[in-house]
């Protein structure tokens, strides 16, 4: 009997029924015997008869037999809140993305910043969103880095750097496609967005995905630090619409041509799924040998630069590429 009750509990804590079902209710069958009655909503379909069909088109189902009513119903009424919930947490996360998204494809006059009146910023404070959840991120690197943080946004990022071409090259990855930086409303400093066809190696996925890739850069007032964000949305991995891969560069000066480059990667669910856990690691162990790949590259990118460059005059050249960044971070 305890089994018997157990599968019941676990049936009600799985049920999909959730979907369509408007609420649910204690009642009783043949009078005596305990049941539960759950009410599905108006248009759900369905097969009930009378007494189980109502007149204004909703239907009603009832169960009987429980060794527990009670755990049970509180069991089935958990699980519609939590589903609930799950919807309007989605919601969000829709939202955002497409803002995301938005902001990162958007290109303003070809490239221009569009000139708007002043405006008291004392008495309006500017507030950005996040571009990244930096509650999921873990580090996997931290060491020194021979470049400033000027250099590798002027290097490495710039419109006319080859450097994203070439370590997506050598990883093998094709079809790439980088749209220039542009600034946006709702977030400090620039973004852009790059899209590609990426080898999988997991043996659950097809031999390659589409993958859509939003960047995001900013650079303090003093160039002391710099911040390069990302989000890669992969598009033909199962469950590959449920989730999302945040990393975060950041470098800090260490002296006058290195910094501290540290790097955080994480996975963010935008909706609940069975598998969440092996996705995870899985998509960090990638992430792991795809930044082994760009720091490799962008080592052989940069000593390439300094040795082909005259007085500075080529970081000069190259940081034209990039729109004067507001140079402000949160």
């Amino acid at each position: 009997m305890k089994v018997s009750a157990s599968i019941e509990s676990e049936f009600y804590e799985s049920m999909v029924i959730t979907f369509s079902l408007s609420h649910s209710a204690r009642s009783q069958h043949a009078v005596i015997n305990p049941a539960i009655t759950i009410i599905l909503r108006m248009g759900a379909g369905g097969h009930g008869v009378p007494p189980l069909g109502t007149p204004d088109g909703r239907v009603r189902y009832k169960f009987a037999s429980f060794w527990n009513r009670n755990h049970t119903l509180k069991a089935l009424q958990r699980r519609v809140n939590n589903y609930h919930a799950m919807l309007e947490v989605e919601k969000k996360e829709r939202a955002e993305s497409a803002l995301r998204a938005h902001s990162s494809s958007k290109r303003g006059g070809a490239g221009k910043v569009q000139v708007k009146a002043p405006v008291d910023i004392a008495a309006v404070p500017i507030k950005f969103q996040a571009f990244i959840k930096e509650e999921v991120l873990v580090a996997i690197y931290n060491d020194v880095f021979p470049s400033t943080p000027e250099q590798f946004r002027n290097v490495l990022l710039a419109d006319d750097s080859t450097y994203t071409n070439e370590y997506r090259s050598a990883r093998k990855d094709k079809n790439l496609n980088i749209e220039p930086w542009h600034t946006a409303e709702e977030y400090d400093g620039q973004v852009r967005e790059i899209k590609f066809r990426s080898i999988c190696n997991s043996p659950m996925c097809p031999p390659d995905t589409a993958v859509t890739e939003w960047q995001h850069v900013v650079l303090s007032p003093d160039k002391k630090m710099l911040v390069f964000e990302t989000v890669q949305q992969p598009h033909d991995v199962p469950f590959g619409s449920y989730f999302e891969v945040h990393c975060r560069w950041r470098l800090e000066v260490k002296e006058e041509t290195s910094s501290v480059l540290d790097v955080r990667v994480g996975v963010h669910f935008k909706k609940w799924c069975l598998m969440q856990s092996k996705i995870k690691s899985g998509a960090i162990d990638e992430y792991k040998k795809e930044v082994e790949v760009m720091l490799e590259v962008a080592l052989s990118h940069l000593k390439s630069h300094s040795s082909s460059s005259s007085g500075g005059d080529t970081d000069k050249n190259s940081a034209l590429s990039l729109l004067p960044i507001p140079e402000n971070t949160s």
